[in-house]
């Protein structure tokens, strides 16, 4: 009899020791049945559009997905937190999400400014970190294990092909810049500015700054004015840039005016009305919003069903950005099998190639050393008050590639 006991206790020791050990081993966020996934964004102050639209398109890449079975039999659930566009929110809501929450990873959707704000915690942690949004290059330089960038590309990738454009299909000589001075609109202009120097030896004839929320951009219009380029690059995010474009032309300029990726949006023609006939920026995926091929209306119809009383000018930009980037995560966890780790998920999204599990994207390919997701960019041009796509593609290989090779 005692030793039975004593083979009973030994047994129930041993399996006491490998409950505790397989639990201790297990993710933060992963159980059996579901994967937590933290995520964060502005719903509140100027910049709403930009985390309203990421989470919605999220919400809806997430409904999809978990309708049809989950990833790996576990259904994916995202907690979203408010960071109103501040870089000292943003790094709290992160915070909240990996030590209070006990996520498995985080999603980015905000802007540059509070994106970056993050990032060495994130680092730090050793967090698997989406970036769907952000431009700026701190993101993905230095390159790190942990840190991804999806649906909007490097900076300095937009100023290779802006001023490509410009110059190459434009043909115009002169350029002047109305930029914001938040961090995503800075970084692109600052690329552009530095391309267009260093191909082909042009120097901009004048550049004024802006701040997310202003209204009257008179003085910068009439710096612009004063410098009489052949054309006027708009640089930030829609609702400055509508009302710019509007008083561009009231002060009676006739330039063509381009914007950069964050102001390609029907809230730019909603709320221009007539003086957006002309208008050019660059678009993130291969298909706009009003397109009639399969995929997009697959989307629309869908979010209509969703989001049934979704306010004008939406699905906008951001709404595609979430709803797109899910869907490469949801991939990265599928090929991670179900023995789901933190390594295994990095390990599997560097495997992703011309990836484009939503339908509505570009491409996405990542690799042990290349964490930028899309180099690719579609430009348009509002033509009878609708987006239509110029017949153009950049030649000049991108210079990302080749610099994150020397790292």
């Amino acid at each position: 009899m005692k030793s039975v006991i004593g083979k009973l206790v030994v047994a129930a020791v041993v399996a006491t020791l490998a409950l505790l050990g397989s639990t201790a081993a297990a993710e933060n966020g992963v159980t059996n049945d579901t994967v937590l996934i933290g995520a964060y964004g502005p719903v509140t102050g100027p910049a709403a559009f930009i985390g309203l639209g990421g989470r919605d398109g999220a919400e809806l890449a997430l409904s999809e997905i978990n309708a049809a079975g989950g990833v790996n039999g576990r259904k994916l659930k995202m907690i979203f937190e408010d960071d109103a566009f501040s870089p000292a929110k943003a790094l709290a809501s992160v915070k909240k999400l990996v030590e209070q929450d006990n996520v498995f990873m985080v999603l980015g959707l905000s802007g540059s400014n509070p994106t970056v704000g993050t990032l060495d915690y994130l680092r730090d942690a050793k967090i698997p970190t989406y970036v769907a949004i952000a431009s700026a290059p701190q993101v993905t330089h230095p390159f790190s294990h942990y840190l991804f960038r999806g649906a909007s590309t490097e900076s300095a990738r937009y100023g290779e092909v802006y001023a490509e454009f410009l110059t190459q299909y434009l043909k115009v000589k002169k350029i002047a810049i109305l930029s914001g001075a938040d961090e995503n609109a800075k970084n692109e202009a600052d690329n552009v500015e530095r391309m267009l120097d260093k191909w082909y030896k042009m120097k901009i004839l004048t550049r004024a700054e802006f701040k997310v929320g202003d209204k009257d951009f008179t003085p910068q219009i009439l710096k612009v004015k004063q410098a009489d380029p052949d054309i006027i690059l708009a640089i930030g995010q829609t609702p400055e840039v509508s009302i710019i474009i509007k008083q561009i032309r009231d002060l009676g300029l006739k330039q063509p005016i381009f914007g950069g990726a964050a102001a390609v949006d029907n809230s730019i023609i909603i709320n221009a009305g007539p003086a957006a006939e002309g208008y050019m920026g660059g678009w993130l995926t291969p298909l706009y919003l009003d397109s009639t091929e399969p995929p997009m209306t697959k989307y629309m119809q869908a979010y209509n069903k969703m989001f049934p009383n979704a306010p004008k000018g939406r699905p906008n930009l951001y709404d595609i950005m979430g709803y797109t980037e899910v869907y490469v995560i949801a991939e990265g966890m599928r090929r991670a099998g179900p023995d789901l780790t933190r390594e295994k998920f990095v390990s599997a999204l560097e495997t992703l190639k011309d990836y484009q599990g939503s339908g509505v994207a570009s491409p996405r390919t990542f690799t042990n050393w290349h964490h930028v997701g899309n180099l690719n960019q579609q430009i348009m041009v509002v033509k009878n008050q609708k987006w239509v796509p110029v017949a153009w593609q950049a030649k000049h290989e991108s210079e990302i590639l080749s610099s994150m090779k020397k790292q």
